[in-house]
């Protein structure tokens, strides 16, 4: 089936226009959806995606959430340590205890399911053979270097932040949630406005866990956000060095070879 995510001839429904994938279709260990229905495509999606301020009631069906929450499970992460955890909250009590741990947010209580985004610092590392022994089953390495992988990745590690690699890594996975269900036609909101040791305690989230993001998804209530606006290109990409715009000549054979500044680094640990 052509992939929704990269096919430009898939027409995107305007936003309001929510298409809802077909159940029968969601088949366990298949990413393409809906069945009868395109699920939008992603220059539709990121265009018009708002952070939405409050939801209606309507469920999300098991089969999308099911879905949403594979594609998620596909972002990637360094040495593919995949060191986020999430918590799906979908009863009443459960957001009720969730919105007191996070500045009370009408939008927790009114969508139907919020998502807990949980950073681990310790538990990925624990894991690294287990995973790296599978990535190397599936091709991806050699048995021989898992070990020696395995100890690279800790010693890096070792000598960074973790919990800003945790953050960054989590986030990532939780944007790829955020797209996948704008995709199946859904409405959502990340959020940081909480109190993390609160929402450790009322969830049982181990000590190690960093409590990275909330991310709510349901259907809109009218009325939607406007577009707010971003900056343009050349206040926020440049070329080579900081400062120097993307578009004077960049583009260009000759513009490249003008180009100043410092090459960027490599970076070994590439995910």
């Amino acid at each position: 089936m052509t992939n929704p995510f990269t096919n430009p001839s898939i027409t995107a429904p305007r936003r309001g226009a929510k298409p809802t994938p077909s159940p029968e279709h969601l088949v366990e260990g298949s990413l393409s959806a809906p069945g009868g229905r395109p699920l939008k495509d992603l220059a539709d999606i990121v265009m018009n995606r708002r952070a939405t301020s409050h939801f209606t009631n309507e469920a999300v069906p098991a089969e999308v959430l099911d879905f949403i929450l594979r594609v998620g499970a596909q972002a990637p992460s360094g040495y593919n340590l995949q060191p986020w955890r999430f918590i799906v909250v979908r009863t009443e009590g459960g957001r009720k205890r969730l919105r007191k741990a996070s500045m009370n947010q009408e939008k927790i209580t009114e969508a139907p399911l919020v998502i807990i985004a949980i950073g681990m610092k310790s538990e990925p590392l624990a894991m690294a053979e287990e995973i790296l022994a599978e990535g190397a089953r599936r091709g991806a390495g050699s048995p021989e270097e898992v070990e020696k992988t395995a100890v690279q990745a800790r010693k890096f590690l070792s000598e960074f932040p973790l919990e800003v690699w945790v953050n960054r890594h989590t986030m990532i996975a939780v944007t790829y949630l955020m797209l996948a269900a704008e995709a199946c036609g859904y409405d959502t909101a990340p959020m940081e406005g909480f109190d993390p040791a609160g929402i450790k305690r009322g969830f049982g989230v181990p000590e190690e866990g960093e409590i990275v993001a909330l991310l709510a998804i349901g259907r809109m209530k009218e009325p939607d956000k406007a577009y707010p606006g971003r900056l343009p290109l050349d206040r926020i990409f440049f070329r080579e060095s900081y400062g120097l715009p993307w578009h004077e000549g960049f583009s260009s054979e000759a513009g490249e070879e003008k180009a100043k500044g410092p090459s960027a680094p490599h970076n070994l640990n590439e995910f």
